[in-house]
């Protein structure tokens, strides 16, 4: 099998594994809430890639392209910008994304994550001198028609609560990860993807427990789901393979088929998501939804091969 193949499955595999992450956490967050299963998400994550980084420091003894991340007072100012990101683009992200889904739909909860790539350009043209084309203007703004479409749709039942906060709070989510991915960036063109991207999961899973240290921990629902069960698996497959992982294939898929080619593939986020629900979870389907999730998937296209001349965007790392 050629490279390239395999980098074109690499991506598209991580397309279908990123949008499965709602749906992985609903049945924990059935035990327990968004903060402790943010914690045991990014324990986890933070885990396999100390195993990932450990076997490729054997395999690799003599060779080292990238200058080393110590952890020490003398790097102080490197290690807040990597807590920085971990907490903000990596814990808060999950966070509010776990949190919107006591109010809105798998679907809908998918759709809007699916927005990322629009969010961090629009941070770029605010922060770091980066414009929009005319296409990626077009693009976002059929990209931002679909998500009204699909939030403003008419209820499925007299009990859905239409346009509510779970909304706004997954727009932050987007927002608290796209504030962060070029600084994230810059640090992985530095350090390495690989190890940057270690310090930033366990500092998600370190802020994250002192949060829980601070507003209390709910001891019984951890004993309870760290037992052998559904949601221990869900558990460790959304820390281990989602975040973990994921983003090792997701490296692997841009070292073979570019920048260009992975973000491609990534909009395959928002309709594995919207599949996800309605074929697993049993959402109802209506044509007004399929239509605006399809414009939504049409634009992130277009978006994404508008990118190809974008210094910043190819530079840009994306990551659950």
């Amino acid at each position: 099998m050629k490279s390239v193949t395999k980098g074109w499955m690499a991506a598209i595999g991580v397309g279908l594994l990123w949008g499965s992450e709602g749906a992985l956490a609903t049945l924990p967050l059935q035990t327990i809430d968004a903060r402790l299963l943010v914690w045991l998400r990014y324990m986890m994550a933070f885990f396999v890639l100390s195993l990932v980084l450990i076997f490729s420091a054997m395999l690799h003894k003599k060779t080292q392209s990238k200058p080393k991340l110590a952890f020490s007072w003398a790097n102080r100012s490197e290690l807040f910008k990597l807590l920085v990101c971990g907490v903000v683009g990596q814990g808060l992200f999950s966070f509010l994304s776990f949190l919107s889904l006591d109010y809105i739909s798998l679907s809908e909860n998918g759709v809007i994550q699916g927005l990322v790539p629009i969010a961090i350009l629009a941070i770029g043209q605010l922060f770091y001198g980066a414009r929009f084309t005319r296409m990626q203007i077009v693009s976002s703004g059929i990209a931002l028609v679909g998500v009204t479409m699909l939030v403003l749709a008419p209820p499925f039942t007299s009990q859905d609560r239409g346009v509510n906060i779970g909304h706004l709070i997954c727009l932050l989510s987007v927002l608290s990860f796209a504030s962060v991915t070029h600084l994230r960036a810059q640090l992985a063109e530095k350090y390495g993807a690989t190890c940057t991207m270690h310090y930033q999961f366990g500092f998600a899973a370190v802020g994250f427990f002192i949060y829980l240290l601070v507003s209390g921990i709910d001891v019984p629902s951890l004993l309870l789901v760290i037992r052998p069960s559904w949601s221990l698996l869900c558990i460790i497959v959304l820390g281990g393979f989602v975040s973990g992982l994921g983003y090792i294939a997701y490296i692997y898929g841009i070292e073979r088929v570019g920048v260009e080619g992975s973000s491609m593939a990534l909009n395959l986020i928002p309709m594995s998501a919207f599949f996800i629900a309605v074929l697993v979870f049993g959402e109802p389907i209506t044509p007004f939804r399929a239509l605006a999730v399809g414009l939504i998937i049409v634009a992130m296209t277009l978006f994404a091969a508008s990118n190809k001349s974008r210094e910043m965007t190819s530079k840009t790392v994306l990551t659950n």
